[in-house]
């Protein structure tokens, strides 16, 4: 049974339309992620050892390009909806976490959307925001395409990296994603405890305000 799973998993890895796959998957990805796109890079790098038929350029460039068009769906529906279109977006909790995030991409703009990328769902959250706090959109579009590029590198090389350690292909691929989950985990952390740090400040801010009547608002 593990023979068959892993002769189809090769097969597939190696099929025309596997490039088509991993394209589609990051877009998707990048405004509703059902499937972390990074896993399929990262499997079919940690493969491309003993299968000549894939080639990691290509597939590179299919998630790039896959993920930057996801993150821009993201940022435009972000745009188009806005942060106050449906009432639980103007509960007490959700304002102050849009608060805080909007803060963070106007002092860390390029940090945070970088990093956030990492994140199957922070990155959608903070693509959102961006476009619904009308992020400038030449801004947004030039720190996403690096960051979509970092993404598909990253995620490349996570696999690269593990590749060969272990002689049967699940386990590779297994042992990819879970150095991948480990790292995720670590800059996820991270970048929530960032993000807080600002939503603190801003609630304190607003509770500086309130007390002395002043409003940030011209």
């Amino acid at each position: 049974m593990l023979d068959f799973l892993e002769e189809l998993i090769l097969g597939a890895a190696e099929a025309w339309w596997m490039p088509i796959a991993v394209f589609l998957l990051s877009l998707i990805d990048g405004f509703f992620p059902v499937v972390p796109s990074e896993s399929i890079l990262m499997a079919l790098a940690s493969i491309a050892g003993i299968r000549n038929g894939i080639s990691l350029t290509t597939i590179f460039l299919m998630g790039w390009s896959g993920a930057f068009i996801g993150d821009q769906m993201a940022y435009w529906l972000g745009r188009t909806i806005g942060v106050r279109r449906f009432r639980w977006m103007r509960t007490r909790s959700v304002v102050r976490v849009i608060g805080g995030v909007r803060a963070t991409l106007e002092h860390s703009g390029a940090l945070v959307i970088i990093t956030a990328r990492h994140i199957p769902g922070g990155r959608v959250a903070v693509n959102f925001i961006a476009g619904a706090t009308r992020m400038h959109v030449v801004k947004f579009m030039s720190l996403d395409f690096v960051s979509a590029g970092i993404w598909a590198a990253y995620s490349i090389a996570i696999g690269y990296f593990t590749s060969g350690w272990l002689d049967n292909t699940l386990l590779q691929i297994a042992l990819a994603l879970v150095l991948a989950a480990i790292l995720g985990w670590l800059i996820d952390r991270g970048i929530k405890k960032f993000i807080w740090s600002r939503i603190d400040n801003t609630s304190a801010q607003d509770a500086n305000e309130d007390q002395t009547g002043l409003d940030s608002e011209p």
